[in-house]
């Protein structure tokens, strides 16, 4: 895949992770019954395709069609899917054992067996989506009909979570599908308990999805309809909520507390993402201060991290001081302290690198999000304040971005309107690894590369405390400037049950799981 066609595609799961995204799964039930469920998104599905769908709140889209290997449960432990047994094979965490569970079928109602799971697993490592870099190094064996296991060729502490619905590797197509990929991006071949009804739907506004009549546990076919609608206007989407055309959308905080005293209605907020300058130009390319440690802790004393947060967010942010959220794996209480607010360090740490009469620095964002405008010109006026000018290049859209990145000219960039929700194995992989997608100058740091690898080697007794100290390595060294972490907003009917985060993810439980009453 070339560099630019994965930016993109990152940064359209990244640039809507405040908006929530929805897994996929079952639900408990007594099964089908009358009750329908309407789900309103901001934007319609760039493809229908496992392979190549932008994820994020597209996966509303993607998981009443298709059932995953795994999924995640509201305790944030990993749940049975299309497999019911999983785990590591030997030492080193780099071969995972998947089994398929006994009976489960295709939509068509063709029988899963493990070389089907190969096969999507192969078509997948071909697509454009912005997980398929993670499926791109696994190998893969059927010991079995019914037994599948895949081989990283270095360490992953995690690779279970690639089988749930937020990476789409795990969403097996069927042969059917495989024969004729084309049709992939406007119809299903999943297994999941519902199918995607063409002749009910419209393209760009509204898709519908039945219950399939093959799943392997009716029961959790719960809605008789579940039904997508594309409603671009946030503010629509409220007057929808409150006159019951639709059961849950995803706010901003401009509308977020527009529903407040309506009994029928409620919202549940979570920090999610977290929202800063990537200091691209770690090795000096561009910019030869931000080379030097000093003058990137620099610009970490001299931000007031909790005025911006009040000031862009209200009470839909929380200040932060390192690339993680709290309550996610890898947050670090220590390195929240690394940083207060003190621009006479700042001041100090600059002069004693040189820089006592100031620096500039040029750095993109994307205007398209009026929060990251904000509190990128916020930032930028208290970086003034201890002699450090940023010039700013605004673009009005994803691709002008891009573009703008893929030239160097940019010393640092803001990713609209922030990254995280993830474990940090992952989380950390995209800005800080060597070939991390983020990582535009290739800059490598010896104390970085070895924190992630003692995370990636770590078993589960381990993994917190390696995931910590990868956090405080890249804050010591000050590898970015976060300001503030950011709420993913749900608003809601209260009818709806089971509408949650599970624990350290910033994805809502999967739409499937909900009921009614």
């Amino acid at each position: 895949m070339k560099r630019r066609t994965a930016l993109q595609a990152s940064i359209g799961v990244v640039a809507t992770l405040t908006l929530a995204a929805c897994g996929g799964g079952q639900t408990s039930g007594a099964g089908a019954g009358p009750v329908n469920l309407t789900i309103a998104l901001s934007s319609a599905p760039n493809s229908l395709d496992p392979a190549q769908v932008a994820v994020g709140p597209f996966l509303n889209y993607m998981d009443p069609a298709y059932a995953t290997l795994l999924t995640r449960k509201a305790d944030g432990t990993l749940g049975a899917g299309i497999a019911d047994k999983w785990g590591y094979v030997g030492q080193g965490n780099t071969k995972f054992q998947l089994q398929l569970r006994k009976g489960v079928k295709f939509a068509d109602g063709t029988p899963i067996t493990a070389t089907d799971v190969v096969n999507s697993f192969k078509y997948f490592q071909k697509g454009s989506g912005p997980t398929v870099a993670n499926f791109r190094p696994l190998t893969f064996a059927t010991p079995d009909a019914s037994t599948v296991v895949v081989s990283s060729p270095t360490p992953n502490p995690d690779m279970g979570t690639l089988f749930t619905p937020a990476y789409m590797g795990g969403a097996i197509i069927s042969p059917a599908g495989l024969k004729n990929p084309k049709k992939l991006a406007s119809a299903t071949f999943g297994s999941g308990p519902y199918v995607y009804s063409a002749k009910e739907s419209v393209s760009g506004d509204h898709y519908v999805f039945v219950p399939n009549k093959n799943f392997w546990d009716q029961s959790a076919v719960h809605f008789k309809k579940i039904t997508v609608r594309v409603m671009p206007n946030v503010n629509s989407q409220v007057q929808a909520l409150k006159s019951g055309q639709i059961d849950i959308m995803y706010g901003t905080p401009d509308v977020g507390p527009t529903i407040k005293g309506v009994k029928s209605l409620t919202t549940l907020t979570k920090p999610t993402t977290w929202a800063g300058l990537f200091l691209l130009d770690r090795a000096g390319t561009i910019v030869k201060g931000l080379g030097d440690e000093r003058v990137r802790q620099a610009l970490n004393f001299a931000v007031d991290r909790p005025a911006i947060t009040k000031a862009v967010y209200g009470k839909y942010g929380t200040p932060v001081s390192q690339p993680q959220m709290p309550g996610y794996d890898g947050y670090s209480p220590a390195a929240e302290k690394v940083y207060s607010y003190d621009p006479a360090k700042a001041k100090s740490l600059l002069k004693a690198a040189g820089y006592g009469n100031g620096l500039t620095i040029p750095v993109n964002y994307g205007s398209f999000d009026p929060s990251t405008t904000k509190m990128v010109q916020a930032v930028q006026a208290q970086l003034a304040e201890v002699g450090v000018k940023l010039e700013l290049r605004a673009a009005t859209n994803f691709g002008a971005w891009i573009n703008d990145l893929l030239t160097k000219k940019y010393a640092a960039t803001v990713l609209s309107p922030g990254t995280g929700g993830e474990s940090n194995f992952y989380a950390q992989q995209a800005g800080f690894t060597k070939t991390g997608i983020m990582n535009l100058f290739g800059v490598t740091d010896p104390d970085v590369d070895a924190a992630y690898a003692r995370l990636a080697t770590a078993d589960a007794q381990s993994s917190g405390a390696a995931a910590k100290d990868l956090t405080d390595v890249i804050v010591r060294k000050a590898l970015a400037l976060p300001v503030s972490g950011t709420d993913t907003i749900v608003m809601y009917n209260t009818k709806l049950h089971g509408v949650q985060f599970p624990e350290g993810s910033a994805q809502l439980t999967p739409d499937t799981t909900w009921t009614v009453g």
